[in-house]
């Protein structure tokens, strides 16, 4: 497991082509120094955030979960399905999106790949982000897609599922579900801490007839606060899901 921080400015040097996505060293086995799921990484000079990689593994499990290319998205039954996309903002409380981001480019392009080999007659758009607060060494983390979801309430209870069940095999574990109000675009929302040798974060996820999304957010230093998560879900959620 890489210690590259996420958080951190983007390397001075461009990235090489990434392998096969989702390709990681066999279980137990260690990782070779500079890599992390197949990018090469720069060593990191400062303090790690290696929950921030589980989580990309979490991510990666969770979508992958059960032939799951996506249980998530049905093929449309009703005319309220698939009437939103959701595109993020350039900046969100302060910080820029940072699309040059490796955790945000393995996800953006992880997703994409397994959206793109459904078997559905259409393609899920997958949608990731990371904002990052250098300064304070915090940031959000955003990964889901956006398409034709008829049975929202159940997908984002599967999506949580498959999340918890492969940070659970990296020794990552999880408080209880909290449902929170969804705001005015209606939906659902549930939120939890995800809580790793080195921090404590909070993971929301946003679900309704036209999007599944994750919103992550937390750093070494931060104490985890549910409510507010769920605040910034919705805030997020208010700026990036609009009508198509």
């Amino acid at each position: 497991m890489s210690d590259q921080n996420p958080f951190g400015p983007p390397p001075a040097q461009p990235y090489a082509a990434p392998p096969q996505y989702g390709a990681v060293p066999p279980q137990g086995g260690p990782v070779p120094p500079g890599y992390a799921y197949g990018y090469p990484q720069p060593v990191p000079p400062k303090k790690s955030r290696r929950t921030l990689w589980i989580v990309l593994g979490c991510v990666a499990g969770a979508v992958l979960l059960g032939g799951g290319t996506l249980g998530w998205f049905l093929w449309d039954v009703a005319s309220k399905t698939g009437t939103h996309k959701v595109v993020l903002p350039a900046t969100f409380q302060g910080a820029e999106r940072d699309d040059d981001n490796p955790t945000a480019r393995t996800l953006q392009s992880g997703l994409a790949e397994v959206y793109s080999s459904g078997s559905n007659p259409w393609k899920p758009t997958a949608v990731a982000g990371v904002y990052a607060d250098q300064e304070h060494g915090t940031g959000v983390i955003v990964a889901g897609g956006y398409g034709k979801v008829v049975r929202p309430e159940s997908e984002l209870r599967k999506f949580l599922e498959g999340f918890e069940s492969s940070g659970k095999a990296q020794g990552t574990t999880f408080g209880p579900r909290r449902t929170f109000d969804p705001g005015p675009l209606g939906g659902y929302l549930t939120c939890e801490t995800m809580k790793a040798p080195e921090e404590t974060d909070s993971v929301c996820v946003w679900a309704d007839n036209s999007s599944v999304v994750m919103v992550l957010s937390g750093g070494p230093d931060v104490e985890p606060d549910l409510d507010r998560a769920a605040a910034a879900a919705r805030e997020l959620r208010l700026a990036a899901e609009i009508a198509k």
